[in-house]
């Protein structure tokens, strides 16, 4: 009785074997090539000695600094000095991140390059001259020659690493205390512009060689106004705002719900209330105590009972009499709703249901039902993560949600099957609901909506003023940060547009002025407002009270004063600066980062040199560190469904061409991801880009690139030694 059951499940585990083995392949391979090591080379391990690797490391260290590879560190150094010195950069905090790059990025090449022609012809070599005949009758194992290789080579790319490092180190020290000087001399003799002050001035205090631990918000919210302890209201200026409420859309569970994806509307229901607001009020009036009850109904065929769902849809016979005849009110408030991408770029929008042609607002101080149906033309190309956006459409009003009745303002319907249709009767229709995305920080609970403004270049404009001046509330959550002073350091770095029709003559160039301040989540403290002048797309420093940072959890609320102006910023526009440590010590981070790099570079320029000849050797040896990034580089154009793609653009008639065409790409594309995984990624050796911005490199990266020479490095060089075991390289 026991034997279907066991060879049901048997089947099973044979169905998940590929997605098992796919998802593993890495360890797997790693393993199945460290047997075979352990296979063929039982007895040179049992021999294995260190002195001899390092005898043999020496021989190869000793020949590469015979060989003169140590003189292109000269020219490097001169080619570095020369670029940075004719550089162009927008000032001298980019001066010096131009010519870190620069240093760094010669480095890592002459390194690489150095590392891969002498790793690649040093075996083929020997073998052509007969050293190697020398070598292998000697009491070695050809383990040791390997890996003693490794080692020397090794040790030629950390010596030229530390003479780059040196140099690098000195250059940025001289460049940095020469600018340094400068700008002291500029502010002390007040020869510097108004809207350059607070930046020349943080440059002067933080220095320009910068290596700082920073902390990043969780989030940043957007409102027309602040709210209070306990509000539940949310508010957005018309014309500016939108609110945005994410869900995650699969067509394949919509097709297991029994609708076609391609002919199914989505529905949506959002609610959204207004207050008119009139000139002058800079304050948002207190909600009124009553509010409207919902139309609900319940949920029987809708979905789990844990879902709110809103519906049967109810009109009263005066507002059906009024819609089918036609009249409109005057001046009412109307929103407009979109479907956004994961990245907030449109991907269509959303109708009113008819015989409604816009959604019109209700009563003021009240919420109001909007329905409307996503057409399936564009529903059924949604896949994956989506937002409905809705949009306060009127300047004279302010739109508000309330959270507490609506946790979720914004709900999505699939239309379903509820039974058979009685005859002569339309198809009885439930409405199933798509969740909104679940709450990082308690998925039990659904995300609440993303309050946003109007993007411009430089992210969310905040529009300066006192009457529309929106505030963007960057949230930070469980922050590490330990305060050794009474304030905590912030950088703000965003992006100031100017309307010429709204600034006045007399502030055209006057510094843009932005109120600060930080509000903890726990204690309820509000500290003082400050103001600060930044200037566009530079970083600008400023402190804020370290007694509103404790317990890590804390609003820090921005805001522009100058009317006629536009602060842009984005979710990393303001950063918490935790700590701070030499400069000396995150350089020698990345040129650490930069050795584990030439270790697999190593790795591989020998594996691939033990069965090929030198010059098919390098190409190898690039392709194999080049592959997965070449991989990466292609995206979407490797994504199932290229080949039909293909076969549209090049306009294919023929159907047996068609799907030659569609299956060759198809098959190619799913051959080079393969690839791409069993390929090293060395997109985990980030050297430049943290340095560069002046961050401190976090031991994370560093595991992840040692992780990464170790995973592959390991099994190559067991490759190598097995190839090199079994090639007859002596008489």
């Amino acid at each position: 009785m026991t034997f279907l059951p066991m060879l049901h499940a048997t089947m099973l585990t044979l169905a998940e074997l590929p997605t098992f083995i796919n998802q593993h392949l890495g360890w797997i391979l790693f393993a199945l090539i460290f047997l075979i090591g352990l296979a063929f080379g039982a007895k040179d391990f049992a021999r294995f000695s260190g002195r001899r690797i390092w005898a043999i490391s020496g021989v190869c260290f000793d020949e590469s600094i015979r060989r003169r590879v140590l003189w292109i560190t000269p020219l490097a150094i001169l080619g570095v000095i020369v670029v940075s010195q004719l550089q162009r950069p927008l000032d001298e905090q980019d001066a010096i991140r131009q010519t870190t790059k620069f240093c760094l990025f010669a480095t890592g090449l002459i390194v690489t390059i150095t590392t891969i022609i002498l790793a690649c012809t040093n075996l083929p070599r020997e073998i052509d001259n007969r050293v190697i005949f020398t070598v292998v009758t000697k009491p070695t194992t050809r383990l040791e020659i390997v890996i003693g290789k490794l080692l020397g080579f090794v040790k030629v790319s950390l010596l030229i690493l530390i003479i780059m490092g040196v140099f690098s180190w000195g250059y940025l020290r001289i460049r940095a205390w020469n600018f340094g000087r400068e700008i002291a001399q500029r502010l002390e003799s007040n020869s510097v512009p108004a809207t350059s002050i607070s930046t020349l001035r943080y440059y002067n205090q933080a220095g320009l060689l910068n290596a700082k631990t920073l902390e990043t918000p969780d989030n940043v919210q957007v409102y027309a106004h602040v709210p209070a302890p306990g509000e539940s209201r949310r508010y957005l200026f018309g014309g500016d705002g939108n609110f945005n409420v994410g869900f995650d859309i699969s067509p394949d569970w919509i097709a297991e719900q029994g609708v076609d994806p391609a002919t199914t509307p989505l529905v949506v229901v959002a609610q959204v209330g207004y207050i008119k607001r009139k000139k002058g009020q800079d304050v948002a009036p207190a909600p009124a105590p009553a509010v409207k009850p919902f139309a609900a109904a319940t949920q029987a065929s809708a979905g789990p009972a844990s879902r709110p769902y809103y519906g049967p849809f109810i009109m009263s016979p005066e507002e059906r009499a009024r819609v089918m005849s036609g009249f409109k009110p005057v001046e009412v408030p109307t929103v407009s709703i979109d479907v956004m991408d994961a990245t907030f770029y449109s991907a269509g929008n959303v109708t009113p249901i008819p015989p409604l042609k816009t959604f019109e607002m209700g009563d003021p101080n009240e919420l109001t039902e909007l329905r409307g149906t996503i057409d399936p033309k564009v529903a059924k190309n949604l896949k994956g993560r989506y937002y409905l956006r809705v949009n306060g459409g009127s300047a004279d009003a302010e739109y508000f949600v309330d959270l507490n009745r609506t946790p979720s303002p914004i709900m999505l319907f699939l239309p379903v099957p509820a039974g058979p249709a009685a005859p002569g009767q339309p198809p009885q229709i439930a409405l199933k609901p798509i969740p909104p995305i679940a709450d990082p920080l308690d998925p039990s609970k659904p995300m609440g909506p993303i309050f946003k403004t109007r993007e411009g270049n430089f992210g969310m404009q905040l529009r300066g003023g006192s009457e529309r001046s929106s505030t963007a509330i960057f949230q930070f959550r469980n922050a590490s940060f330990s305060a050794d002073g009474d304030t905590a350091p912030f950088e703000l770095r965003g992006g100031v547009e100017r309307s010429g029709d709204d600034t006045p003559a007399a502030e055209a160039e006057q510094p843009t002025r932005v109120a600060v301040r930080v509000q903890n989540r726990t204690s309820g403290m509000m500290s003082d407002e400050i103001i600060v002048q930044p200037e566009s797309n530079r970083t600008l420093l400023f402190e804020l009270p370290a007694k509103a940072l404790q317990g890590g959890n804390f609003d820090v609320l921005v805001r522009c004063l100058t009317l006629g102006d536009y602060l842009g910023v984005s979710p990393k526009s303001l950063v918490l600066i935790t700590a701070r440590q030499p400069f000396a010590l995150n350089l020698a981070k990345s040129l650490l980062i930069l050795w584990l790099m030439t270790v697999l570079v190593t790795a591989v320029a020998i594996f691939t040199s033990t069965f090929l000849s030198w010059p098919i050797a390098v190409v190898l040896t690039l392709v194999i560190l080049l592959g997965h990034w070449g991989v990466d580089q292609l995206g979407d154009a490797l994504a199932p469904g290229i080949g039909n793609q293909v076969v549209t653009d090049f306009g294919l008639k023929s159907p047996a061409k068609a799907e030659a065409v569609r299956a060759t790409v198809e098959k190619l594309s799913y051959f080079l991801n393969f690839i791409s995984t069993v390929l090293p990624d060395i997109n985990k050796y980030p050297a430049v880009e943290d340095i560069e911005r002046g961050i401190s490199i976090p031991a994370a990266k560093m595991i992840d690139a040692l992780a990464v020479t170790l995973g592959f490095g390991v099994p190559l060089v067991l490759l190598a030694y097995v190839f090199l075991k079994n090639k007859e390289v002596a008489p």
